[in-house]
Formats: C-alpha cells, sequence, structure tokens
C-alpha cells in the first residue's frame, strides 16, 4: 500500500488497529498528523559536562538539573533493597577529570547490557545521595551519539521511542507537506521552509537549527491565531448595527447620580464605549479591569445609553452568582431612570421581558431575549464557547448588537495583541478614590497561630473572612475515581470542620463547594451578605465574586499552587470598602520558587504587573483559562515575545483582505479551530 500524508496510521508498518486506537489518543489518526506530532522537549547530548566541573557547579548553585557526560564505565552491579524490594543497579564512571556514581531503579537487565570499559553518555538529575552525601547521576537516559534526541508526549502503551521510530517511518513523506505561508512573508521575517523546520525539530542537527525551526513554527502558531482573529474581524466589519445617539445631559445626569464619583479611567472606558455605540458599525470591544475597578457601572452606563433609544440589552455571566451580583448592582442603578432589569438563570426568572436582562447561559435558550436587541454585554466570555457567544449575537434581522465583553482577570500587553487581536481594549487601571490597598503576608508554619488570632481580632470587630481551599491539581485528580466537585466538598468538609471545632469553636462558619445545588450556593452568599457567618470556606472552583464591604480577611491555604493572577482575583474579594483589608497567603512549600512567587503578592499590588509576572512564569494557558473557547494550545509560541508577535499580527494584517487567494492558509486555520472544538 502506497502511504500518503492522509492515509490512516493503522497502516503504517509496526503499528496496526490496537496501536492505532492508542495512537488517536495523542491525536494522531493520519500520516499527517505523526508529521505534524513534534516533541515536547529534547535530551540535548552534545553540551557535555566534566565530571569535575559538577562539583563547581553545586558549589555555586547552578542548576544541576539535565547534566550530560561522556564516560567510560568502570564497574556496575546490581543490588536488592531489602524493604520495598526492589532493585537497585549502581555503576561507576569516569572521564579524564574524575569519577561518578550512578544509579538507575528496578531496571536489572542494565547489569548484564552495560559492561565494564564501554564509553556511554549520560543525561540526568546530579544529587547528593541520602545515604553518603556524594555525588551521583540518578536514573540517566543512555545515548551511544552525541546528539539532541527528541523527547515526544506520550500515553499508556506509546513511548517517546515509539513515535521517534514512526516519525523516521514517515520522513519519506515530509516532501509531501506543501508550504502555506507566502514566500514574501518567509522572506521577510527570515524563516525556514516548512519541510525544513519539521525535520529540524524531528531530528535536529544541532542547538542553531533546531532554534530556527522552533522560531517558524512559533511564528505560524501567532500568525495563523492572528489571521484567524483579524478575519472575524472582518466578518464583523461588514455587519451594521443601530446608531445609538450621545445624548450628554443624560450621561451627566446618570454620573451624577451615582453614589461616588467616576474615576479617570472609569470615564476614559465609558467614553471610548459610547463612541464604538455612536456607529452603525458593529462595536466589537474588551473592558478588562481589576476586580473592584468598576466595570459593571461603565457597563450599566452604556446599557442605559442603548435603553434610552429603544432597544434592549442582555448581560451574560459565567455563574449563577456572578450573574445574581451583575443583576443587583442593575437594579440599584437603573430603576432610577425607569429602566427594569429582569434575571434569567437555571434557578431563577424575574421580569423575562425587561429592557436589561441579565443572565447565565440560560439567557441562549430565551426567544424573547433576542428580540430588539442592541447591546450585549458578556463577563468573562473566555468562559464560555465561541459558539455560545455567537447564538447570543445572533438576529433575525441583518442588523447585528454591538457587543461589549468584561473582564477582571488583567491581561499583560502582549497577551492582549494576540488573544484579543478581533476586540478593541479598553483598560481600567484605577481603582475608587476610597479604597486601601489590601495588606498581603506570606504566612510561614510557625506564624499561623499568630494569624488565626488575627483573624479573631477582626471578626470580634464585626468584619467578615473568606477561606480558600486549593484546586486539587490535574495530576492527583488523575489516579483518584472521584470527579473534582466531590473533591473539592471534601476539601472544603475538611477545612470547614478543623476551623470550626478546633480554631474558631465560637464564630459561626458556613461553606461553599460545586457539589452544592444553584439554590444552596445563592442561599449561602445572601446569608454571608447578610452577616449572618463571619466566615465562608470555599473551594476555588466556585467563583465567589460578590460584594462583601465586611469582608476584611481573604484567606487562602497552599497559595503556592495558585498562579499570581488567580491570588490577586481571590485577593480582590476583599478591600472593597474603606476598611483596612487583608490577604493571609498560607503555605507549606519553602522553595525558592514558590518564595519568589509568593513574594511578588506582597509587593505588588498592580494586577497588570502580577499578570506579565504569571505570563512568564506559568504561560497563557494557565493565566487565563484559554484551553477552551476557541484559544488555541501554543506549543511554540511565547506571548512574551513581544517583536515575534508584532511580526505575526503584521503579516496577518497583509493577507487578511483577500485572503482567498490563500486556500491553504484557511484550510489550516478551520482544521486548527476544528481540532479545538
Amino acid at each position: 500500500m502506497q502511504i500518503k500524508l492522509d492515509t490512516n496510521i493503522q497502516f503504517l508498518k509496526g503499528v496496526g488497529p490496537k496501536m492505532s486506537v492508542k495512537l488517536e489518543k495523542l491525536g494522531v489518526e493520519t500520516v499527517r498528523d505523526l508529521i505534524f506530532y513534534f516533541p515536547r522537549g529534547y535530551n540535548d547530548y552534545t553540551q557535555i559536562t566534566k565530571i569535575r566541573d559538577l562539583v563547581s557547579m553545586e558549589y555555586e548553585a547552578r542548576s544541576m538539573e539535565g547534566k550530560t557526560i561522556r564516560a567510560k564505565i568502570v564497574n556496575i552491579k546490581n543490588k536488592r533493597t531489602s524493604r520495598r524490594r526492589f532493585t537497585i543497579t549502581e555503576a561507576v564512571v569516569a572521564d579524564e577529570t574524575g569519577s561518578i556514581k550512578v544509579v538507575w531503579f528496578n531496571q536489572p537487565y542494565l547489569e548484564k547490557m552495560l559492561k565494564a570499559g564501554r564509553e556511554i553518555i549520560l543525561n540526568g538529575k546530579v544529587r547528593r545521595s541520602s545515604y553518603s552525601s556524594e555525588l551521583q547521576l540518578e536514573s540517566p537516559n543512555r545515548a551511544e551519539k552525541s546528539k539532541i534526541v527528541p523527547v515526544y508526549p506520550e500515553t499508556l502503551g506509546i513511548s517517546s521511542y515509539y513515535i521517534s521510530k514512526l516519525q523516521k517511518a514517515v520522513s519519506s513523506q515530509l516532501g509531501d507537506v506543501r508550504e502555506y505561508i507566502p514566500d514574501v512573508i518567509l522572506k521577510n521575517n527570515q524563516l525556514l521552509p516548512i519541510q525544513e523546520a519539521i525535520k529540524q525539530l524531528h531530528e535536529p542537527e544541532n542547538s542553531e537549527k533546531l532554534e530556527k525551526a522552533r522560531q517558524r513554527m512559533a511564528f505560524d502558531e501567532l500568525f495563523l491565531f492572528s489571521l484567524q482573529k483579524q478575519l472575524l474581524k472582518k466578518d464583523i466589519l461588514i455587519r451594521s448595527s443601530p446608531k445609538i445617539e450621545i445624548d450628554e445631559d443624560f450621561l451627566k445626569k446618570f454620573a451624577k447620580s451615582l453614589p461616588f464619583k467616576l474615576t479617570g479611567a472609569q470615564k476614559k472606558a465609558a467614553w471610548s464605549i459610547i463612541k464604538d455605540l455612536n456607529s452603525d458599525k458593529p462595536m466589537n470591544r474588551l473592558l478588562n479591569g481589576d476586580v473592584g475597578s468598576g466595570k459593571t457601572v461603565v457597563a450599566a452606563m452604556a446599557a442605559a445609553l442603548v435603553v434610552k433609544s429603544g432597544l434592549r440589552v442582555a448581560l451574560m455571566a459565567p455563574t449563577e452568582i456572578l450573574t445574581l451580583q451583575h443583576y443587583e448592582t442593575l437594579k440599584r442603578i437603573l430603576p432610577s431612570f425607569s429602566i427594569s432589569v429582569g434575571l434569567v438563570s437555571g434557578s431563577k426568572k424575574e421580569l423575562v421581558d425587561a429592557e436589561v436582562v441579565v443572565g447565565t447561559h440560560a439567557l441562549i435558550s430565551g426567544k424573547t431575549i433576542q428580540k430588539n436587541l442592541g447591546l450585549v454585554i458578556i463577563d468573562e466570555q473566555h468562559r464560555f464557547g465561541v459558539q455560545q457567544r455567537e447564538k447570543l449575537l445572533q438576529t433575525k434581522t441583518s442588523r447585528r448588537p454591538h457587543f461589549l465583553s468584561m473582564t477582571a482577570t488583567p491581561i499583560p500587553r502582549t497577551m492582549s495583541l494576540v488573544v484579543f487581536a478581533d476586540l478593541d481594549v479598553s483598560v481600567i487601571d484605577e481603582m475608587p478614590r476610597n479604597r486601601k490597598k489590601t495588606i498581603t503576608k506570606v504566612i510561614a508554619g510557625d506564624s499561623r497561630r499568630s494569624a488565626y488570632n488575627f483573624i479573631q481580632k477582626e471578626i470580634g470587630k464585626g468584619h467578615q473572612a473568606f477561606v480558600i481551599c486549593p484546586l486539587i491539581e490535574e495530576q492527583e485528580r488523575a489516579s483518584g475515581k472521584l470527579e473534582i466537585f466531590e473533591e473539592d466538598r471534601k476539601a472544603v468538609l475538611h477545612e470547614y470542620k478543623k476551623l470550626n471545632e478546633e480554631i474558631f469553636p465560637d464564630a459561626k462558619i458556613a461553606m461553599l463547594h460545586g457539589k452544592m445545588k444553584s439554590g444552596e450556593k445563592e442561599k449561602v452568599m445572601a446569608d454571608f451578605r447578610a452577616k449572618k457567618f463571619d466566615i465562608l470556606v470555599s473551594t476555588s472552583v466556585v467563583e465567589v465574586g460578590v460584594d462583601i464591604p465586611e469582608a476584611t480577611i481573604m484567606m487562602i491555604e497552599n497559595a503556592d499552587r495558585f498562579g499570581l493572577a488567580q491570588l490577586h482575583q481571590f485577593r480582590g474579594r476583599v478591600g472593597r470598602s474603606d476598611l483596612q483589608s487583608y490577604c493571609l497567603l498560607f503555605s507549606s512549600s519553602m522553595s525558592e520558587n514558590a518564595r519568589k512567587r509568593l513574594g511578588y503578592m506582597e509587593n505588588i499590588h498592580s494586577g497588570f504587573e502580577l499578570a506579565e509576572k504569571d505570563l512568564k512564569l506559568r504561560g497563557p494557558g494557565v493565566l487565563y483559562g484559554y484551553k477552551q473557547s476557541g484559544f488555541w494550545d501554543f506549543q511554540f509560541a511565547n506571548l512574551s515575545d513581544k517583536i515575534m508577535i508584532e511580526k505575526a499580527t503584521e503579516a496577518a494584517k497583509t493577507i487578511a483582505y483577500e485572503i482567498e487567494k490563500y486556500p491553504l492558509i484557511l484550510k489550516k486555520i478551520s482544521d486548527r479551530s476544528k481540532h479545538l472544538e
């Protein structure tokens, strides 16, 4: 059988039906998929370290991860442990500068395979033995030649070595891969041709060529993603929307009716939105601001102007708790201007035919909401699928409602250039004038009791506290049978019991977790707001974005498990009045990385600055939750690389309005979008 790019992987020699099922779990169904299945990393056996230099590296506190040595085996033997009954293979290897001990676990066959006198290249971690304190190389990978070896993502029954063999088997099909990026873009950006880039990724000749291949693929990811956004923007701009007249007297009256003065940042953001509404082209804008910066009020001003023009407004939020928060806020502001506010959620419906309707995704199934719709507002749009958002924006007429997205997650500028290329962005980077900075402290284990005493004093003043339990990590959850909300419920129950029985026996404590029904969650939050409880113990999975002015304590267990952006989100739940508030970060980890990250929280109060740090430390997927909703899971692109982002974005703009000339690019975008659905 002739092998082609679209040939099913099971027909490749050495695969067959059973192995093809396992490969499908990795997203590899065809030969083309295999060719574009790239390594997650590399073991570099070309950077050889002399054995004597390992001692000086440890002394200078330089990284001892992934060190490579070339040495001869002096001796090798197996040992059986008496307690846990497994085999340790110990060897001594030497180069011209010295010798070092090497250990492998449960690989007894190595004693016969690796004979004394044989030269070998080893790559692994260098550690001090817990028994003898001597340096040793632990469980190293082996190689016969000095080369860069790819390491592929694996699954049960599919090893990196097996995938590497398959890659060699299809290397002759690489010539069938067609270049999809125009020559002029490749030349202007000094990029490798696609065939050469793929070849170097699977079989790198050297580190320089590997880096060039990575740059090509990083450019591709940013270019194709940016182009998809440009095409979305193009499609929106050919539509029409109702032009909303600007009534300055009405806007001044609205601002004066508020119980507080708008900040300069709020005024600037509101004016950019109002100008967009005053156009027959659809507004497509993101309102980005910290928790508590006043985004909802700005949205309310825009909504009031739209309703004054005789049109309706829909606001959709991802959770019932956030939906109720917006509903309560708008009910306080809009009725004074004779504007009705309705609610549509899974458990409650009020005034469905109101002029402004707030709801969860239940809004999408409603028929009445889409009548005479002039503005759609979506809070945290990344929590919804692309189809869900578009369904709310669809109307039976040719006119498209104006669209405003809001997010409380501060987005680094470089990231917003890519992720929100189809949106105009307004930033509220100023907090209300009466807000005090929340004092943040990292609490070491020996200071836990004094921290509890401090919380007790705050409760004694009539103030309230949040306690956040850590998110169960994916790798911890994978081996168990419990679903995520059940595990989170257990974490909350444990903390609730400890605080209730041991730490604060006289306090009134409530708990919130994902296994609770919507009505139960709503009642807990309403009672907490009404000060029926002093402390709320909550899982991190459940959104607790409600305005509790009397809450002055945010206590977070195992804070090192969270990203900076998420910690900052939690911190934003307190400090929402003129009371001094505190964020206490409890951490059992004493690693240098954990101390550094949590130290940022103590010293940095700007969400945007913390988001920049988080982007560098954890990457965009973790930062913004974009594993869904049409966000591409970048493997090569670095969203801190402003120069690469600007190059890819400019290249995308040059062909967006003549995309019909590039069918291969359109197919590439379509294929990647389907892969993420």
